[in-house]
């Protein structure tokens, strides 16, 4: 049995993501590669099943990433879907579910080439801070926080620094908006304070069950949760709403997914809200709960007709 965890370009740690699923795989009797998705001399047809891990480097080859997902699918199983890395991939997804029902944060859609005035968006809306991030983005890549700090100089970048995060006021934010919409479609939304108190709540689902969850804090002066801003994460026992919540997001997409990662914020009532679906490439945060790795392969064993593997 041949299966594929699908990498790109990225940390160096992207061995060390995966490394409890690559130990259970193995177990399993499973031979793991981790081929490049753009690697070109890829026979994606040698493997039983693609698993798209870590293609973090897709944000700005999205066209080309999609492409690559629907000839992949050709040669091989391709999970999840390549119709549902189409979809995932820009952000508009979020649009869709929140038609379905799911609580999305409140979000202003903004296509590429629009002119907005960031000022009267936020006044219309009574935010007093925002959030600004392009609609094809992993991470933090492009996001800003907007609020009524001085402006940043004319010749400081609008790109949040690898350091506490920095609001921008609104002419700065103007700015960043401006150049976002430049080169694509952007979004804007609400700053739910809870953030910065409780952080950001990620869900794991495999096969519409929540396998486990991690509880992602920023670090003090930030509201980052990445860990490359100096955000720390632990497992958490979420609570039987979130839990039900996710289950209920991921069976709301209509598409079967091998695995997708719930993403939620309370807001000032301390309702749960969606901030991501993650289904293309989401870090599952396997190395601070190695054991979720075992469900996972379960998955992955299930779509290998020809399986027939050792118990662990």
């Amino acid at each position: 049995m041949q299966v594929a965890l699908v990498t790109g370009g990225g940390p160096d740690f992207i061995t060390e993501v995966d490394a409890p699923l690559t130990a259970v795989l193995r177990r399993r009797g499973v031979t793991v590669h981790t081929p490049r998705w753009d690697d070109a001399t890829t026979d994606w047809s040698r493997f039983d099943l693609a698993l798209v891990r870590t293609t973090w480097d897709y944000t700005t080859r999205r066209d080309e990433f999609v492409a690559w997902a629907a000839a992949a699918a050709a040669s091989t199983q391709l999970w999840n879907p390549a119709e549902v890395l189409r979809w995932n991939t820009h952000k508009s997804y979020l649009l869709e579910l929140e038609e379905r029902g799911a609580p999305v944060v409140p979000t202003a859609w903004l296509g590429q080439g629009d002119q907005v005035d960031l000022a009267a968006l936020l006044a219309a809306r009574s935010w007093q801070r925002a959030v600004v991030k392009p609609a094809v983005a992993a991470g933090s890549e492009g996001l800003a926080r907007v609020g009524v700090t001085p402006a940043a100089p004319a010749d400081t970048p609008s790109d949040p620094p690898p350091g506490p995060a920095r609001e921008l006021d609104e002419v700065a934010g103007q700015r960043h908006l401006e150049q976002l919409l430049a080169v694509g479609d952007a979004l804007v939304q609400p700053f739910l304070p809870a953030i910065e108190r409780s952080g950001e709540l990620s869900l794991i689902v495999v096969d519409g069950e929540v396998t486990h969850a991690v509880r992602k804090q920023p670090r003090t002066g930030d509201f980052r949760v990445q860990e490359e801003f100096g955000g720390s994460m632990q497992p958490v026992e979420a609570d039987p709403a979130a839990r039900e919540l996710a289950r209920w997001i991921v069976s709301a997409t209509g598409a079967e997914l091998l695995v997708a990662r719930v993403d939620l914020v309370a807001d000032e009532v301390g309702t749960w809200q969606l901030v991501e679906l993650e289904a293309t490439e989401p870090d599952l945060y396997l190395r601070v709960a190695p054991a979720a790795a075992e469900p996972l392969a379960e998955a992955v064993l299930r779509r290998l007709p020809r399986a027939r593997t050792p118990e662990a």
